[in-house]
């Protein structure tokens, strides 16, 4: 162990808190953690968890590994306890959280941000842009759990603004190369029906098999249960199919570094995608449809599940209704203008 690790533990020693933890949940914490890879976390529990820890009756603790420790260095006093968390968080309630969700920690003014893509493979989670094995804790006792995460959190993190993708749209030209170099979507086109969403999956293997290999692409697919009867006539089809895909690459970790809102063009002309946040600001919206699903992803072509088929044209925010009272005003003005007419005809049949 590092000499400035055994400084940092006298400096726990000097802090004036307490812990409401039963003695041996921390015991047995720091027995495992020692066993499974994470000495270095288990010896900051042993000889400083009374005084790093405020009092709390649950806590939750995202662990490196020893090999991460040593190869960041020292970690401050402020960073390690940017690992400590007064929530009780279970596997099943990280994986759980809306993108956007905050989870409060026991540094000032510093809480971590779930930027996880809505579809979590084998239960990662991703914390301020680093991956915790949701799936597989390594301590849990009821009242302290212990995560592992790949690196340390960033208190500094914030997703940077990208007001700029570099994505226009263009005709595409497929007799310009032959036809050679043309991307292959068949890894993406097997994950797409393996999820729900053949339809968009059939379209992508039908219209887009010549297009060039040094285009990046995004689509954003609808589950196949709000494809199916959406189409009127045979000539929906193309237009349907490209104002849902945009000329550049744009995963979720794209998605969630935008400048909210964020406009993009797409292939169909004059149509564009706005990117902005749910109004609660646990997810993602696209044309106001939710962004449900990280589906698939390489180096040139992304594919998002969204909720339901974007809109024909971007849909108009609603105007509000007339209160009560003025519909009852509206409804008073038309009876006193057909009393006026009848009055009128009235006086003219008796000729007054």
């Amino acid at each position: 162990m590092a000499p400035k690790l055994f400084i940092s533990l006298i400096l726990f020693s000097l802090l004036s808190f307490s812990s409401c933890l039963p003695n041996d949940s921390i015991s047995k914490a720091v027995e495992i953690l020692s066993n499974s890879g994470f000495l270095s976390m288990a010896l900051t529990l042993e000889f400083g968890s009374k005084n790093l820890i405020p009092r709390s009756e649950s806590l939750t603790i995202f662990t490196p590994s020893d090999a991460t420790f040593a190869s960041f260095g020292q970690p401050s006093l402020s960073l390690l306890k940017f690992h400590f968390s007064p929530k009780s968080l279970t596997s099943q309630s990280l994986r759980s959280l809306p993108f956007n969700s905050k989870i409060p920690t026991f540094s000032p003014s510093h809480t971590l941000l779930v930027t996880s893509p809505p579809s979590r493979d084998q239960g990662s989670v991703l914390l301020n842009g680093v991956k915790v094995n949701a799936s597989s804790v390594i301590y849990d006792d009821g009242w302290l759990r212990i995560f592992g995460i790949e690196k340390f959190f960033d208190p500094n993190f914030r997703a940077s603004p990208r007001t700029n993708l570099d994505c226009v749209a263009s005709p595409r030209d497929d007799d310009e190369d032959g036809g050679d170099g043309s991307m292959s979507f068949d890894e993406a086109i097997h994950k797409m029906k393996e999820k729900g969403y053949s339809i968009m999956a059939s379209f992508l293997e039908l219209q887009m098999v010549t297009t060039k290999e040094s285009t990046l692409l995004t689509l954003f697919a609808p589950p196949d249960e709000k494809m199916e009867g959406y189409f009127s006539n045979f000539s929906d089809y193309s237009s349907v199919f490209l104002r849902h895909v945009v000329p550049c690459k744009m995963p979720w970790s794209v998605l969630i570094d935008l400048d909210y809102p964020a406009a993009v063009p797409t292939f169909l002309e004059a149509y564009k995608i706005t990117v902005t946040l749910r109004q609660d600001q646990e997810g993602l919206l696209v044309n106001k449809v939710l962004v449900i699903e990280d589906v698939y992803a390489d180096e040139r072509l992304a594919v998002l599940g969204i909720g339901d088929v974007l809109p024909a044209v971007p849909q108009p925010e609603p105007k509000p209704k007339p209160s009560a009272q003025r519909r009852r005003s509206m409804v008073n003005l038309e009876v006193l203008k057909v009393l006026v007419g009848f009055s009128s005809l009235v006086l003219w049949i008796f000729g007054f």
